[in-house]
């Protein structure tokens, strides 16, 4: 059996080029509504109702003008060598692959040149039509039978009307050696070998013949809103048949009402009460079963019944269907020896993991300049293409997957307790929601190292972050000591957080938009803070606090941009002499009340800072109001609700 390979088509309206490379035994285009996928379909199934008329030259099978094209190479391999019959001395003995190019023009078709590796045939000229090869055989047959009766009637004349009998004779047998002349010329083909500088000339029934021989796939053409055309009432006989069978028959049976039940979630079987045979699902007669349930079983047949050299061509063949049975659906096509080409808006259909399917996404785009339409194909190969081709499915993780279509990576659960406030309140506001729409995922400090977000694939050691979630945010303190003026972020940032920068700017030039990272404006997140709600943080989380009222002031909590607010305070401390002997130093001193107001506890001295009473997000410090902006921004545009 013959194997579509490839394909290039020009010509084709809307398309500048196209071409399909590596095609398998399931290949799926998908793209939005206007993409062209129905086109190209029909431009594949023109081009394969060309070859299965076996003729080197003919008027156009029918067809719309919108699926006609200029110039089609298609290219085929069978799984074994097959010998040819025909023209071995200018192609070869056998062959696994063959090329062929198809002209159209003007409502005609030429199949133009066949190649099989290094060698090929190319036919020159332009060759007549079969239309006109019986025109001119029926032109002689005519004037044959005219000049037979006229030589006939020649000999019973009188004498005086002779002459003029035998001058129609004359005139018919020059009339039928220019209509034969006619003949041999639309008999003979002119056509050129690779290697060879000598012109050729074959014989037209030859090479029709030749054509014939190649046994290309035959293609079936599904529309849209219908099944195929294969009637189920062939189906229940076959299963009839083999259920009254001998034991092999019998057990053909089992496996084929046992496949079918998988398939259509349902117990089956088939009867035959006074010579009518009927299938029953679930012990009711199929004709009172679903649309959806009869394209099933229509399918079903067209696997077990259809012809075998067939390529399928079926578009939208998840109409009426259930996701699972969708799935089932696309097992049983990688199943079936015939090859399938699907024009699909369904996920289920479009098989962009497999190793045995091929997916290629389709895209218009209005070019303003000449105000149209123009069609593109795209072959979705690797990772990013095919979280691409789901997304261009319509694959919305938080409506599709009941997973986040944001995960926010912080370094923990200080950073959760920031931006869960304030954040939060954001995203609330255009209705999302944290654990469905968005998520937070703790990377812990120094362990940035080990996270990667390359759309090519993730490095060993290391924790992908686009397998959990396309479109991952970073966030991390800048850890600056003083303002870097215009030294790039390489010079200040953590080599970790810097390798991770450099994948993701790669990651938006290749999708725009895919991820973000930022660091804070200040040295850590507490420098976002107000010096009011860092002075609320430590009179609630210090219970000795009260006892230093006198010297703990706004002032005493106002940090530089780039300072660290728990070293500016513990120092003020000690200038105030509000200390403690160092237990493992007796000369040094330490400020008091370190391990609750301190970075040992961070966490609840955030949660205390958020709690002051009236705080608001404008008074928040260094642009952070900016900040959470662009995070809200980002979140929302990939969530898409409106």
């Amino acid at each position: 059996m013959m194997q579509l390979i490839s394909c290039r088509i020009e010509g084709l309206p809307g398309f500048a080029s196209l071409e399909l490379l590596d095609l398998s035994s399931v290949t799926a285009l998908i793209g939005p509504n206007g993409a062209g996928k129905s086109s190209l379909l029909r431009a594949l199934h023109l081009a394969l109702a060309i070859l299965s008329e076996a003729t080197l030259c003919d008027e156009m099978p029918k067809h719309d003008a919108w699926e006609r094209f200029v110039r089609g190479t298609l290219r085929f391999r069978r799984a074994d060598a097959q010998p040819f019959q025909r023209f071995r001395e200018h192609l070869g003995e056998t062959f696994e692959e063959l090329e062929v190019d198809i002209e159209c023009d003007r409502g005609k078709f030429v199949l133009r040149r066949i190649r099989n590796g290094e060698r090929s045939l190319e036919f020159t000229g332009t060759p007549e039509t079969r239309a006109k090869l019986t025109q001119a055989e029926a032109a002689v047959a005519q004037v044959q039978t005219r000049l037979k009766d006229a030589q006939q009637a020649a000999k019973t004349v009188p004498p005086n009307q002779r002459a003029q009998a035998q001058g129609k004779v004359t005139e018919l047998a020059t009339s039928l050696e220019q209509h034969e002349q006619v003949l041999v010329r639309a008999q003979v083909v002119t056509a050129s070998a690779s290697g060879s500088q000598e012109p050729l000339t074959l014989d037209r029934a030859d090479v029709d013949a030749f054509w014939s021989d190649c046994a290309f796939p035959m293609p079936v053409y599904i529309p849209p809103r219908q099944s195929p055309e294969i009637a189920i009432p062939a189906l229940i006989n076959e299963l009839m048949n083999l259920k009254k069978g001998r034991k092999p028959a019998h057990s053909d049976y089992l496996g084929a009402t046992a496949r079918l039940s998988h398939l259509l979630q349902s117990d089956v079987d088939v009867s035959d009460v006074g010579g009518k045979e009927s299938l029953h699902i679930n012990g009711v007669n199929y004709k009172h079963a679903s649309s959806g349930t009869e394209t099933t079983l229509a399918f079903f047949a067209l696997t077990r019944l259809g012809q075998p050299d067939a390529l399928v061509l079926w578009d939208e063949p998840e109409n009426g269907l259930h996701p699972t049975r969708r799935s089932r659906l696309l097992a049983l096509m990688f199943a079936d020896p015939r090859q399938y080409l699907l024009a699909t808006h369904a996920s289920e259909m479009a098989p962009v993991f497999s190793p045995h399917g091929r997916v290629f996404r389709c895209n218009s785009v209005y070019e303003e300049s000449d105000a149209g339409v123009r069609l593109s194909v795209h072959a979705v190969a690797g990772r990013r293409d095919a979280f691409s081709a789901l997304e261009a499915l319509g694959v919305h993780p938080a409506r599709t997957l009941f997973t986040a279509n944001v995960a926010i990576w912080i370094e923990g659960p200080t950073e959760l307790v920031f931006y869960r406030h304030w954040l939060g309140h954001r995203l609330t506001d255009h209705g999302l929601q944290e654990g469905f729409h968005y998520t937070y995922m703790q990377y812990g400090g120094a362990l940035i190292s080990y996270l990667e977000a390359a759309d090519e694939g993730c490095v060993e050691s290391t924790f992908d972050l686009l397998s959990l979630c396309r479109h991952p945010v970073i966030l991390l303190d800048s850890d600056l000591r003083s303002d870097p003026g215009e030294h790039p972020p390489s010079s200040f940032l953590k080599p970790g957080a810097v390798r991770l920068l450099s994948q993701v700017e790669k990651l938006n030039s290749a999708r725009p938009s895919a991820a973000l990272l930022e660091w804070t404006a200040g040295r850590e997140l507490e420098n976002y803070l107000p010096a009011r709600a860092l002075l609320h943080a430590v009179r609630s989380v210090w219970r000795d606090a009260s006892k230093y009222a006198a010297v703990l002031t706004e002032a005493a909590c106002t940090v530089s941009q780039y300072g660290s607010f728990y070293e500016h305070f513990g120092s003020h401390l000690i200038a105030e002499e509000v200390t403690s002997v160092d237990k493992r130093d007796t000369s040094k001193s330490l400020p008091k009340g370190r391990t609750v107001w301190g970075p040992p506890n961070k966490v609840e001295m955030m949660r205390a800072a958020l709690a002051t009473p009236s705080l608001q997000e404008s008074e928040l410090r260094w642009d952070c109001v900016d900040h959470l902006s662009r995070l809200e921004s980002f979140v929302v545009a990939k969530c898409s609700l409106e």
